[in-house]
């Protein structure tokens, strides 16, 4: 993950070898631009992305652009049919320069960077219909009845309990798996699966992942079952994981702040299943991150970014954290680097 600014001296160079390809934010999520910016980077490390700070129609309102190695698109298009908080892609033309632009071709398209003109061209558009298919409101769950037959759902949002789920977004979904890499790790794991959002969207992202739930809500069990590989009714405080290591722990905890020290519990539980390059991607309500924060760093976890998000009303925070120290000290410089894009 890279993040350079650019000058009028090695713009030429860059272009020589990379095209510029600019990334819309969903207008829900258009102030979590940090957070996006390091779901993009994760994505496109495929092929050699590389965030540009000052990058070309910076002070338009939720964009951000980066540098896509030439010759791409194929693998890029893949790629980019899952990301979680941009969902509309465009590249840049810059192959009208030296041309005499008549008064006909500025009225279209009159955009410059770095003395340089250049098009908008649409590249891809996240499809609407996929999205709706995906989402919580028509994915197919199952539960079981109080006779303990199964019966299937859609639109499953929890019990309305203190800790009873209440749907996790899709795009936050999609963000929290893959900022924590699926194509580079082995397993992953939810330990407050619910109604298995984080799953689904695993699942969908990257196919052969190994998926491993975990929830005391034993009615939710032949939903969970649907999303995973392996599934353990019990509490997370005291489940005996047999699939180990998990490369990543990927949850959306209950926001009740009665549930912070369970919470806090079953990571320390927890932490020694992961690998040594573990990593934990975590949703929580903004009041229980303190808590949470302070308890990670007591088992040595090292954060890489936390940042707050509007949740249609509430403010969750959503963190990284690793396992691995080096990891941590060869990321400081992009994430130091992160904190201060606006």
């Amino acid at each position: 993950m890279n993040i350079v600014k650019v000058t009028k001296q090695n713009l030429k160079q860059y272009m020589e070898n990379y095209d510029i390809m600019v990334c819309l934010l969903r207008p829900s999520r258009n102030k979590a631009k940090q957070l996006a910016i390091l779901e993009m980077s994760v994505i496109l490390s495929a092929v050699d992305g590389t965030f540009i700070a000052n990058g070309p129609l910076g002070d338009v309102k939720g964009l951000i652009s980066f540098f896509i190695k030439k010759d791409k698109d194929d693998e890029l298009k893949t790629l980019l049919k899952t990301t979680g908080y941009c969902n509309k892609f465009y590249k840049l033309d810059f192959s009208l320069q030296g041309l005499n632009f008549t008064e006909e071709i500025k009225s279209i398209n009159d955009y410059t960077w770095k003395g340089l003109k250049f098009n908008v061209i649409p590249f891809y558009e996240q499809s609407d219909e996929e999205y709706k298919e995906q989402c919580i409101e028509n994915r197919l769950f199952a539960i079981y009845k109080s006779d303990k037959s199964v019966k299937y759902v859609k639109g499953y949002r929890g019990d309305g309990s203190e800790s009873g789920r209440r749907g996790l977004p899709l795009e936050d979904a999609r963000l929290m798996v893959n900022i924590a890499n699926p194509n580079s790790i082995r397993s992953l794991l939810d330990p407050f699966a619910g109604s298995g959002g984080i799953l689904y969207a695993a699942r969908c992202i990257q196919s052969s992942l190994f998926l491993v739930s975990i929830d005391v809500d034993k009615t939710l069990e032949p939903g969970l079952k649907m999303y995973s590989d392996a599934h353990y009714s019990c509490d997370a405080c005291k489940v005996d994981i047999v699939e180990r290591p998990i490369d990543a722990i990927v949850t959306e905890i209950p926001f009740s702040p009665n549930f912070t020290s369970t919470v806090i519990k079953a990571f320390y539980h927890l932490k020694d299943v992961l690998s040594e390059n573990g990593k934990i991607l975590c949703m929580s309500h903004v009041d229980q991150f303190p808590q949470i924060k302070e308890a990670l760093q007591d088992m040595n976890f090292y954060i890489l970014i936390f940042r707050e998000v509007n949740r249609k009303g509430t403010p969750v925070v959503i963190s990284f954290w690793t396992k691995n120290k080096a990891y941590y000290e060869n990321t400081k410089e992009y994430f130091d680097m992160l904190q201060f894009i606006k």
